[in-house]
């Protein structure tokens, strides 16, 4: 199966708490359904951003499931109903 690299991040303000990141950081690194995550947290802008892995047959479905994967982590670590991005999605 194929893997696309997936881009993507919080709005701004989101957060600069560095135990939300931490969470995230854990959810995404241990994540079944993606690989390699690098997570980042932008204190000054207070945007937590991630790129990873994703094996998926096309590119759309990879990018449905990096939604999920990322707002569940989101979820998880308290910022329920955080805005997101995709930056960049591709193979």
């Amino acid at each position: 199966m194929p893997e696309f690299t997936v881009a993507i991040e919080t709005a701004k303000e989101t957060t600069s708490d560095e135990d939300v990141w931490a969470r995230v950081e854990e959810t995404l690194r241990t994540s079944s359904e993606v690989s390699g995550a690098a997570t980042l947290l932008d204190h000054r802008a207070g945007v937590i951003s991630s790129t990873f892995q994703v094996p998926a047959p096309r590119l759309d479905v990879a990018q449905m499931v990096a939604i999920r994967v990322f707002a569940d982590a989101l979820r998880g670590a308290g910022l329920e109903g955080a805005a997101w991005r995709i930056v960049e999605a591709g193979d």
